[in-house]
């Protein structure tokens, strides 16, 4: 009796592999049309942060990030790709800059403000560099306006998972802790590091930050435009699927 066939092995697909959770929008940082995160910053202070003109680029996505903090507001492009989410002044610490009042000007920046969700897991890590010109108001220096170039480095780690309870509610979040380390880009200047912890959820972003004196900020409110245009276009076009039928109406006998 011949030997039996040896039975094929049907090639794996690639459709069964795990899919990565898609880059854009990042759900760690947002990018949604018409998104408005209100926070208490400090212990009376309220600051903003909105997005708006998001559109699709062949990277991914592409928006403008309006800050307001008081009765200051600055404004920065943001991008998000398979790298992460990045800002045109940098990340979050260039807009809160932006909207203290004092003019930026960027020199150089690199990395980005907030990386992939394939790599946001605990014990991840990334770095981002942020070199600027700032200038004060006029306001505050008695009309004079000096020019202080400064590099900000910072290092963050993801050092887990956890509920945190915020004003706007309880989110399950990444907690992570920021190095940022301010130096004067000039040769031999010592850098003043600061560390402060950030605790970002899926669907919103920052919850809650906090530095070591123990100011930062704390989400107070989410808010999303509603889809009422997309309603009012549905109820519209009701009427004429009515008007359409009767149309169809068989023609009376002669």
């Amino acid at each position: 009796m011949g030997a039996s066939p040896t039975p094929e092995v049907a090639p794996r697909s690639d459709t069964q592999a795990v899919e990565a959770p898609a880059a854009c929008p990042n759900p760690y940082f947002p990018l949604e049309e018409g998104l408005t995160l209100t926070y208490r910053a400090g212990t009376s202070s309220t600051f903003v942060m909105s997005t708006h003109g998001v559109t699709p680029t062949p990277e991914g996505l592409r928006g403008k990030l309006l800050v307001k903090l008081k009765d200051r507001q600055g404004e920065t492009e943001a991008t998000c790709s398979a790298e992460g989410m990045s800002l045109g002044l940098g990340g979050l610490e260039g807009a809160l800059l932006s909207a203290s009042g004092m003019e930026v000007q960027v020199v150089s920046s690199e990395g980005v403000a907030v990386p992939a969700p394939a790599s946001l897991v605990p014990g991840g890590t990334w770095k981002n560099s942020l070199s600027v010109k700032l200038r004060p108001p006029a306001s505050k220096t008695g009309g004079l306006r000096p020019t202080i170039s400064t590099t900000f480095d910072k290092a963050a780690t993801v050092e887990g998972e956890e509920d945190v309870t915020v004003a706007a509610g309880t989110f399950k979040a990444l907690k992570v802790r920021n190095v940022v380390t301010a130096r004067a880009t000039r040769p031999g200047a010592e850098g003043r590091s600061m560390e402060t912890t950030v605790w970002l959820a899926p669907g919103v972003g920052i919850v809650k930050l906090t530095t070591a004196d123990g100011t930062g900020l704390e989400l107070l409110q989410v808010e999303r435009p509603r889809p009422a245009q997309a309603k009012a276009s549905t109820k519209a076009k009701r009427p004429l699927k009515k008007a359409a039928a009767a149309d169809k109406k068989p023609p009376a006998e002669p």
